[in-house]
């Protein structure tokens, strides 16, 4: 306990710089009072330019950056929560943003303040690392999905969904193409994650959200809008628009065969598209509803553990380092994903592709990183594959979903 107190007042000591200064603190090893080492845990693409940027830092404050590569999944968050308290997780460690609820509530990410350059970043990167009021990481990327258009099979810029639909079915008339669309769906779980963009174009985001920007436990997909999207669902199956059996796989590989002009997807895919040769613009996706599509948004944050070795120097190096415009545009160069900082944004010349999936971005809606979010999915998933099957009444499977998940979140 008394190691957390003095954990929690270093950081405390790292907050007061980083907020009385952007100019980097030196010396900071021995403020700490600990080993003159920073760890950070990250992935394999993006510690080339973290290896940049610990070789500035390493220089102004002589404490070293020593590198785990592992990717992060949910053992690893699991480790993490276990190895923070007994001194054996890292100091800093890279993590999509929807884990920060489950970090924050176990106790074991510190504050991080990100400052006069807070505003440097797209607001809803921002918003991301913010848990309960407080801000406690430092966002590098933002990703959502977006509408890929095949331009050899049309250049039409749709304005609505039904728009996009009835293109589709006159490319399927004219030359022969198999879908109208293409996106990704899983015949056993459903996948709310790609049809987002449809049902927020409806004003049924999953939660509540206050005027500051943070969820709430209440429920807002539910009511007249949920039911306009679940209608929509239901017709869309009917019309076999939308297919329960289109996996990632074939609908990635339909689009890449030619066999849809459009396709829902997020920059992950780029580059199995772009290493096919295909001419493609990526723009926002269509409204169905009458109100903005706006996707999730999931935003790659770095974390400092609450309990660190060496608290100063990680909290220095993520407040004054990992924020600079230079090193989260080096940060896209290594990953390839679409920056959370406005200045690596407008920087991005010659990528059009991912400086559209960029923009789009900005406009779509953090992860809820919330715990009653683990509620959600499973209900949310099964339901809208139901109503696209026609497995009974849109609405009385939707208001059955609502009831179910308000039942676990209480």
């Amino acid at each position: 306990m008394r190691r957390t107190r003095w954990a929690a007042a270093l950081a405390g000591c790292a907050l007061l710089l980083a907020g009385c200064s952007s100019v980097p603190t030196t010396g900071v090893a021995g403020l700490g009072g600990g080993p003159g080492e920073v760890t950070i845990q990250a992935g394999d693409d993006e510690i080339p330019a973290l290896r940049e940027i610990a070789q500035e830092y390493t220089a102004d404050t002589g404490v070293n950056v020593r590198f785990i590569e592992r990717e992060i999944n949910a053992q690893a968050i699991s480790n993490f929560i276990s190895q923070s308290p007994t001194g054996q997780a890292p100091d800093i460690i890279v993590s999509p943003h929807d884990n920060l609820g489950q970090l924050a509530a176990n106790g074991v990410v510190a504050p991080v303040e990100l400052g006069n350059r807070g505003e440097e970043f797209t607001k809803n990167a921002r918003d991301a690392v913010v848990y309960d009021g407080v801000s406690y990481g430092v966002p590098y990327a933002v990703e959502s999905v977006a509408l890929v258009r095949n331009n050899a099979l049309t250049t039409d810029d749709p304005a609505t969904f039904d728009e996009l639909r009835a293109e589709g079915h006159r490319l399927m008339d004219e030359r022969g193409i198999k879908y109208p669309f293409t996106v990704s769906q899983s015949p056993d779980a459903g996948d709310p994650y790609h049809l987002y963009p449809l049902q927020t174009s409806f004003g049924a985001e999953v939660f509540q959200r206050g005027a500051d920007g943070e969820y709430s436990n209440e429920l807002a997909m539910g009511g007249q809008n949920g039911h306009e999207f679940a209608r929509y669902l239901a017709e869309l199956g009917r019309s076999g628009d939308l297919r329960t059996s289109m996996t990632l796989d074939i609908a990635k590989e339909s689009f890449i065969s030619g066999q849809s002009a459009f396709h829902i997807a997020g920059p992950w895919e780029l580059g199995d598209i772009e290493a096919a040769g295909m001419d493609v613009t990526v723009l926002p996706v269509p409204s169905a509803g009458g109100k903005e599509a706006r996707p999730f948004a999931g935003v790659q944050a770095f974390f400092v553990n609450a309990n660190a070795a060496n608290p100063v120097a990680a909290q220095d190096f993520a407040t004054n380092y990992l924020t600079r415009s230079e090193s989260q545009t080096a940060l896209y160069k290594s990953t390839g994903r679409p920056p959370a900082s406005k200045v690596a944004i407008d920087g991005m010349q010659g990528d059009p592709l991912r400086s559209a999936y960029a923009e789009i971005a900005t406009k779509a809606l953090p992860m809820p990183a919330i715990p009653a979010m683990g509620a959600v999915w499973s209900f949310w998933g099964t339901t809208e594959n139901g109503i696209v099957n026609g497995n009974g009444d849109p609405i009385e499977l939707w208001d059955r979903m609502i009831a179910n998940i308000e039942g676990q979140i209480q």
